[in-house]
């Protein structure tokens, strides 16, 4: 009489997904590119629509180069809320806006208003909205990331120069920098 053995099947690991919103004819090499108009995105979405197609917390890595400028002021919050909503617990998002400082801000006229700012990330941490008692009305935001950001782009005329000149330079000059890198990390709420 034979015997009967259970085998057990290993999990399977669900593929890691990555995704690069907005990413016009340059997607990300390993990311799934989301662009409603561009012939090569991968998801063709309306970004400025929510939910987006992915569940909660499944998504390790988000890529948005040059996209936030062109999203309506309205829905910026909403855009990062969802953001939040579809990564993973410590999921990444890389960030390139043009800086507020350059004219690359105001240049192009499918830009929104305003410009982005390293201020307005502090927006989309808790503590820091609790510690300044916006948690009620258009400031009960449904997200929390901790943020990194800094220039990107330095103009020639300091690319040379000491670290400390180029610091001061972009603290205190226009048209020091043409962009700004974002790194957001989602924390729980």
């Amino acid at each position: 009489m034979s015997k009967k053995t259970k085998t057990v099947a290993e999990p399977v690991e669900a593929p890691e997904i990555k995704l690069d919103l907005g990413c016009g004819r340059n997607k990300v090499a390993g990311f799934t590119g989301v662009d409603l108009y561009s012939p090569d995105a991968d998801v063709k979405h309306d970004l400025f629509k929510f939910p987006y197609p992915w569940k909660s917390g499944t998504v390790s890595e988000i890529h948005a180069s040059h996209f936030l400028e062109h999203i309506p002021q309205k829905l910026r919050w909403p855009f990062f809320e969802e953001c939040w909503r579809i990564l993973k617990i410590g999921g990444i998002m890389r960030m390139s806006v043009p800086s507020w400082k350059s004219e690359r801000a105001y240049g192009d006229m499918t830009h929104e208003w305003p410009p982005v700012t390293t201020f307005a990330l502090f927006y989309l941490n808790k503590d820091w909205r609790e510690v300044n008692k916006l948690t009620y009305g258009q400031y009960a935001i449904k997200c929390n990331f901790d943020n990194q950001s800094g220039p990107a782009g330095i103009s020639q005329t300091f690319t040379t120069r000491l670290h400390e000149a180029q610091v001061f330079a972009c603290t205190h000059y226009l048209e020091s920098y043409q962009d700004m890198w974002i790194v957001l990390t989602k924390k729980e709420m």
